[in-house]
């Protein structure tokens, strides 16, 4: 919560004094100016980090108001609604910057997350290309649920496979494991496992998790916390991330750690990832040649930017995606905003929700590996079960 978010929930319920209120509204200022500056430089912070900073923080300021204020808040009053007026948009009905999309946060931190390669691209020239096994019936699903629903304590009644052959893009066999307590193992393939179920079981799973990733000696958990918010100024989305974290390690074993010794949850939910076998080892385009491919229009994901020459970019890390099945392949992960969008935020929010505490951030993808063996190792990425393909045909 921000200084902006405190201000308007205790307005809410009290009436300040007109020193208070000065002061609050100082704060607010500074704390914009603060934000301003902070969306125009690139960032390189871990999110985990920069959440639990501000949470701090804040705290502080909030409580040292409260107690060394003499002119303090004054009298309880009854709350009243507060609306704040949504500005009107400087962007035109038909202005092709209004088919953008992009997720809102109240600091891009919230999406950049604890990536190890973050600032270390320069390290990395080549990386290993993972393969899934390439499966035609649910034999090795049904072999890897069993002993996942023995693990857990679950009891399966049920099994449904789904072998995606309908699908015009190779995609990874779905088998569901239905279980008596009402629980779902779901393996995509053999890279993903989910388990769903009760979610007052949610520390059990997770520390079961947390276990079987701490089981070798030494091994130490990291966590990365990823978040979103919707145009009703509501959390739209929010994943943790634990993985094994040992620095002392070369920087290509700390992403494949990040990458497959890991677990996410989410209220009913953790899902992870299988160590597959490997393809080979494939040289890298540089960090500046990825950039160009998404600077002329050319990237992969479900955020989408009429104008990427114009983009400002935040961050840029190496990551790897399970889309493209049966390859488990590198990409360049790029994170990027655009001065404009907070004026289709401001078009965009909910009545009485203040646009000024948020700010847009798009996701891109470039594949990582040299182009010249994308034939060998195709590359594509999937959302609402359609390429998701920016080309540069798009900003004609």
């Amino acid at each position: 919560m921000n200084c902006e978010d405190r201000y308007r929930r205790a307005m809410r319920g009290m009436a300040p004094s007109p020193a208070w209120r000065e002061a609050t509204l100082a704060a607010m200022k500074a704390a914009h100016r603060r934000k301003e500056d902070h969306r125009r430089r690139p960032l390189a912070v871990a999110a985990g980090a920069a959440v639990l900073v501000l949470a701090v923080t804040g705290g502080l300021w909030w409580s040292a108001r409260m107690e060394s204020d003499p002119d303090g808040p004054g009298v309880a009053q009854t709350p009243q609604p507060v609306v704040t007026p949504t500005p009107t948009s400087a962007i035109p009905q038909d202005d092709p910057r209004r088919n953008d999309t992009f997720s809102i946060v109240t600091d891009p931190n919230q999406l950049m997350g604890s990536n190890p390669t973050a600032g270390r691209l320069e390290e990395l020239t080549e990386l290993k290309v993972y393969e899934e096994p390439t499966l035609t019936d649910d034999t090795l699903q049904r072999a890897l649920a069993d002993a996942l629903a023995l693990e857990y304590g679950l009891t399966i009644t049920d099994y449904q496979w789904d072998s995606l052959e309908d699908y015009h893009i190779p995609r990874p066999p779905t088998l569901t494991a239905q279980c008596a307590d009402g629980s779902q193992i779901r393996l995509d393939g053999l890279g993903t496992q989910t388990i769903l179920f009760d979610p007052a079981r949610q520390e059990e799973f997770e520390a079961r998790l947390t276990r079987k990733l701490t089981a070798v000696s030494g091994a130490v958990l990291a966590q990365e916390q990823l978040e979103s918010y919707s145009f009703t100024g509501e959390l739209y989305s929010s994943l943790q991330v634990c993985f094994v974290n040992d620095p002392t390690q070369p920087l290509s074993e700390q992403l494949y750690n990040y990458t497959f010794r890991r677990f996410s949850a989410q209220e009913g939910a953790v899902s992870q990832n299988t160590y597959p076998s490997v393809k080979g080892t494939y040289p890298l385009r540089s960090e500046s040649d990825a950039l160009a491919s998404f600077h002329s229009g050319d990237y992969w994901g479900s955020h989408y930017t009429s104008h990427p020459d114009q983009a400002e970019i935040l961050q840029v890390t190496i990551e790897y995606d399970f889309s493209p099945y049966p390859y488990i392949q590198p990409v360049y992960r790029i994170l990027f905003t655009q001065n404009y969008w907070d004026e289709v935020i401001a078009d965009w929010v909910h009545d009485g929700v203040d646009p000024a505490s948020y700010m847009g951030v798009g996701v891109a993808y470039v594949p990582a590996v040299d182009p010249a063996y994308q034939n060998e190792i195709p590359y594509y990425r999937l959302f609402n079960d359609s390429l998701a393909h920016h080309t540069p045909d798009e900003l004609e």
